[in-house]
């Protein structure tokens, strides 16, 4: 007996249903594999949580630059110092690293100890100067 039209689009129908479900199922699985991810000794979870901050929301870490030489026709940054960081994170560990335009790294991250001056100041000096006018801003971590 010859097959009619609906029953040909019926199974169809199935056979698409059922390779969707397959597919739903491996991303299923794929996300789930990866919100829990073992590398070597330690893990790596996916997710956030909110952390104790060490400097007060009402208070802004100031960002001033140390510029030692002018050469090749542009000013060359030599370090950069952080104005205003609370007393609370001293001890703690930080990260730096100047951006420049769309964003994009320039120069080294540097990383340290918070070591707190006068007025609350933590200075970083860079490994090489960088061309001051190519610094448009800083990332600044400070973690334990």
């Amino acid at each position: 007996m010859a097959r009619r039209p609906a029953d040909r689009m019926s199974t169809t129908r199935r056979r698409f249903t059922a390779f969707v479900l397959v597919v739903v199922g491996i991303v299923g699985l794929g996300v789930a594999s990866a919100a829990q991810l073992t590398v070597g000794a330690g893990s790596l979870g996916a997710g956030t949580a909110a952390v104790a901050s060490c400097q007060p929301a009402g208070q802004p870490i100031s960002v001033g630059f140390t510029t030692t030489t002018f050469s090749a026709g542009q000013y060359q940054a030599s370090a950069v110092t952080l104005g205003n960081v609370n007393a609370a994170c001293a001890g703690l560990k930080y990260r730096i690293q100047p951006r420049g335009a769309g964003g994009a790294a320039v120069g080294s991250e540097l990383t340290g100890t918070v070591t707190l001056g006068t007025g609350g100041t933590l200075t970083a000096t860079f490994p090489a100067n960088v061309p001051a006018s190519t610094i448009t801003g800083v990332d600044l971590v400070i973690h334990s």
